[in-house]
């Protein structure tokens, strides 16, 4: 528990931790935006609310260790990596990325966040609309908004990134009318922009997340034991697994092909399947290293000219391959992987747990967020790069439902120089 003292000690500092947020959130959004300034301030900001709150931040990063494991794996492909400047580059992003997102989620307390994010995105809701910049679909020819996000997934992502994000201050401000009436702002403008980019996909994802959210905390508040709920946790949790091993085995796919084209849709997932393919390829010829961080999109890489190809992407263009374990298998190999992977796990048993202490009514929020980015990583590469919306909601998932900030956990590391 935190004694009084700290406590107030620590409520002097909420404007000051509010204006750090804001503006990290104003230059983090701007880094994927406008790219090279946005994203020196944003190292120059956080890196100087890290050095302020240093004390907190060594303990921050002793509570939440596990979430540099993929960083640190990349720092070890430069060993392997055709390209090791651009593998040590990448990873060093990352790793100071996360630092900086672990520090500010670990020290500011979850209302003072979520306020200052949703104020940050409410801003860039109000800017995307004064974009009406539209691209075509190559495989479908439809022609969408995609403002300054550059696609039509991304805008629908940031957007439901900033509805949550404004759901999350209007939970958690109840003595403000203003402060509510500007999160249901954020919440209008942001649904607005996520209709706008007629993305079927992300629309089914978070409306099955915030039901889902919502029928855990339900199911959280009853009153049966915690025996019978880990019971039935194990239960539902051994059909679940064993759907998807049964849709796997019996996955037929001109079945599914004939039911995608019955809706309307192109079987290939906007050619996500065929890219998939390409990656498997890379993973049966490098199955336990991989190719190296950032290594396989290079010029000299045939995969790499094929899937660019496939995509109607200009040589050498910044790419993925629309699925975060395949992405980090074909990089970073068994271990890559399974860096990822086991943090989406550690993540479930968090919220297994949760489920079992009683949610909280922002643990809604916070979870869906870690939803919406575990479904959105079977078909984008989400969570785990550097300088990103998602690394940082993915983030504060890790810290707030493992009970790992310093209003959970207060701890505080002082170095002693001798």
């Amino acid at each position: 528990m935190i004694d009084k003292a700290t406590l107030r000690q620590k409520k002097q500092t909420d404007k000051v931790d509010y204006i750090f947020v804001f503006t990290l959130f104003v230059f983090l959004t701007g880094a994927g935006l406008f790219g090279f300034f946005s994203t020196l301030m944003f190292l120059i900001v956080g890196g100087f609310y890290v050095v302020l709150n240093f004390k907190y931040a060594l303990a921050a990063y002793k509570n939440n260790w596990f979430i540099f494991m993929f960083g640190l794996v990349g720092v070890l492909s430069v060993f392997w990596a055709e390209y090791p400047l651009a593998a040590l580059r990448t990873a060093i992003q990352y790793l100071l990325t996360v630092g900086i997102f672990i520090v500010i989620i670990y020290c500011v307390h979850i209302d003072v966040l979520f306020k200052a994010i949703s104020m940050a995105m409410l801003a860039v809701m109000v800017f995307n609309n004064f974009s009406s910049q539209t691209v075509e679909i190559a495989f479908t020819g439809e022609i969408v908004k995609v403002g300054y996000f550059g696609s039509k997934n991304n805008m629908a992502m940031v957007a439901s990134f900033a509805f949550l994000s404004g759901l999350g201050a209007f939970f958690c401000d109840r003595s403000s009318l203003l402060s509510r009436f500007l999160a249901v702002v954020c919440i209008v403008l942001a649904l607005a922009t996520f209709l706008q980019s007629r993305s079927l996909g992300s629309t089914i994802s978070l409306v099955f997340v915030l039901i889902f959210s919502c029928c855990l905390f339900f199911y959280s508040q009853t009153r049966l034991l915690n025996f019978t709920k880990l019971n039935i946790n194990l239960i539902v949790t051994f059909f679940l697994v064993f759907f998807v091993f049964f849709v796997v085995v019996l996955f037929d796919y001109s079945v599914y092909e004939s039911f995608m084209y019955s809706l309307g849709k192109d079987p290939t997932i906007t050619g996500r399947t065929d890219i998939w393919a390409i990656g498997f390829e890379s993973i049966a010829a490098h199955p336990i290293l991989g190719v190296g961080q950032s290594s396989y999109w290079n010029l000299n890489n045939i995969g790499a000219l094929d899937i660019w190809e496939l995509a109607h992407k200009e040589e050498g263009a910044p790419f993925g391959f629309h699925n975060q374990y395949i992405h980090t298998y074909v990089e970073l190999g068994l271990f890559g992987f399974l860096a990822v992977s086991l943090v989406f796990i550690k993540l479930f048993i968090a919220t297994n747990r949760l489920i079992l202490k009683e949610m909280r009514a922002i643990d809604i929020v916070v979870m869906s967020f870690f939803l919406v980015i575990f479904l959105k990583s079977f078909f984008e590469t989400v969570g785990f790069a550097p300088f990103s919306l998602s690394t940082f909601f993915l983030c504060l998932s890790w810290v707030h439902m493992r009970r790992a900030s310093f209003y959970d956990k207060p701890a505080s590391i002082k170095l002693r120089l001798n």
